[in-house]
């Protein structure tokens, strides 16, 4: 299914999913992706990056076409489908979090339950108020086309550059991996979609997240290129687990460090 503007489907599709991947292609040629909570703005699909990610969100806004992708059907709701959204990204800067307050927040707090530890009443918000300033993704001029949905550690999403020139827009699909650890990793696409097999720079991403707090949400990246026997790999992750659960101490920190980055971006604001 190939559909111009984000219609009703995606619409509904974004709203029953509490995860989601943000594919783009930056300006080398080289494919990046990461985990988002996907939300919609006035029916526009959207993600809303607190400022501690304010360089990730100016890459991405940056970039010609990003690609939204729904692929991991846990923690989904009625409406839910795989699907790729590819559109052009704009950057809103969001810095007093009134945007978010009024209209996403809600949506964050539904899908990702760390959130209601820092804003999830008004007594939080206020002690934590510098979780509430958003770089807003808004993505627009929306193309959607089916991927299969991913199950299990050996599926992972795909996103391929071009073969001679810096690509302007990822090219996604979700695929089978048959050995993550060899040499040439075949590749099979979940959708019946041909792999690509012309050498284009291309990642593989996998992540897994803890179901249903979210509270451990890991990925990985596996950089290669495309050739008639899988992904000759140019550099792979360390490890592929999910991260194991925090201690209190931990989770201190995390929060500490998230504070910390967020307050410094806000400061060069």
């Amino acid at each position: 299914m190939d559909t111009p503007g984000v219609g009703g489907q995606l619409a509904a599709a974004i709203t029953a999913a509490s995860v989601a991947e943000l594919a783009w292609i930056d300006p080398v040629g080289r494919p990046s992706a990461v985990p988002v909570v996907p939300l919609l703005l006035a029916d526009q699909p959207a993600v809303a990056l607190p400022y501690a990610f304010a360089e990730l969100a100016g890459r991405v806004g940056a970039a010609p076409r990003a690609a939204l992708v729904l692929s991991d059907p846990r923690m989904t709701g009625r409406g839910w489908r795989p699907l790729a959204a590819t559109a052009t990204p704009r950057l809103v800067v969001d810095d007093d979090g009134s945007l978010f307050a009024a209209q996403l927040m809600d949506q964050e707090l539904r899908k990702y339950p760390p959130a209601r530890a820092l804003v999830g009443s008004p007594l939080l918000r206020r002690e934590h108020w510098w979780y509430l300033p958003r770089l807003v993704l808004l993505l627009g001029n929306t193309v959607a086309a089916d991927v299969g949905a991913r199950h299990g550690e050996r599926q992972a999403l795909l996103v391929s550059g071009a073969t001679s020139q810096p690509a302007t827009s990822p090219e996604v699909d979700t695929v089978q991996v048959e050995d993550w650890d060899a040499e040439r990793v075949a590749l099979g696409s979940l959708s019946g979609r041909p792999v690509p097999t012309d050498g284009r720079p291309s990642l593989l991403m996998g992540h897994d997240f803890s179901v249903p707090d979210l509270e451990r949400w890991s990925w990985h990246h596996t950089y290669g290129r495309l050739g008639s026997d899988g992904l000759t790999v140019d550099s792979r992750p360390a490890s592929r687990a999910l991260e194991p659960v925090p201690g209190l101490f931990l989770r201190i920190r995390r929060q500490r460090a998230l504070e910390r980055r967020c307050r410094r971006a806000l400061s060069r604001r």
